[in-house]
């Protein structure tokens, strides 16, 4: 069976500074890697773990960022309804959730070699693999649900759920009794780990920026996909059964 009708993909093509954008975060996370490997110099009292550290902080600090950022469009749609904060959501909640398991991927191997082990059910750790649990909770959510508005509007409360988890998680090394340091790193002037040596601080903020910026551009191109998934959606369900049928065909 055939049908005159064409469809065409709304996916737009990328946009040059969409380019630009991924060729300098793929530049900055490299230039990253070479301070953290090559320039920085061993820390005074982490010694050699000091790199480990230079790229858990900056995953567990963008994780951070895209949790806030999937809650606050989650609040969004629940205000307004529009489908593509319910988009912009997931797009950051999936981020998060890589930049979770990023997090604790570093956490481990930063403990091997100080505690002998790559896990202990320590707070700082057991709380973020909560969070990491809790993003996988939303994306299994959502595959729990056809309804698309029903579907939008239970993640959304689970999003703000992961973000009230948040201030347990950043404040868990001051709170609790815990092996993770209260400040693996102090980003004021008084210098990373009591170090006189600022290089430490300044390949941390690089890094940190370098992470940063390939979130955004992560998020963009996956905003981009969504809103393309969307845009077919809402065709398929204005297409007549008849024509829907014909296309499937």
């Amino acid at each position: 069976m055939s049908t005159d009708r064409t469809t065409t993909h709304p996916l737009r093509p990328r946009p040059l500074w969409l380019n630009i954008l991924a060729a300098a975060s793929l530049l900055l996370v490299g230039a990253g890697f070479y301070l953290g490997l090559v320039v920085s110099p061993p820390d005074v009292n982490q010694g050699e773990l000091i790199r480990i550290m230079y790229a858990h902080v900056s995953a567990a600090w963008v994780c951070f960022l895209a949790v806030i950022i999937a809650a606050v469009y989650g609040m969004l749609y629940l205000w307004k309804g529009r489908p593509m904060d319910d988009v912009r959501a997931t797009a950051h909640a999936e981020l998060a959730t890589i930049f979770a398991g990023l997090t604790i991927i570093g956490g481990m191997t930063y403990s091997k070699p100080t505690l002998n082990t790559f896990w202990t059910w320590d707070a700082k750790l057991t709380l973020t693999a909560l969070l990491f649990a809790l993003l996988v909770g939303y994306f299994v959510v959502r595959g729990l649900i056809d309804d698309r508005e029903r579907r939008a509007r239970v993640s959304a409360v689970v999003a703000i759920i992961v973000l009230a988890s948040l201030p347990f998680n950043w404040m868990a090394a001051e709170w609790f009794r815990t092996l993770h340091p209260a400040k693996s790193f102090d980003v004021s002037a008084s210098g990373v780990s009591d170090s006189a040596d600022p290089i430490f601080r300044w390949i941390l903020l690089f890094n940190v920026f370098a992470v940063a910026v390939t979130y955004v551009w992560f998020s963009i191109e996956r905003i981009r996909i969504g809103r393309a998934q969307v845009g077919l959606e809402e065709q398929r369900e204005t297409t007549p059964v008849t024509m829907r049928e014909a296309i499937d065909v």
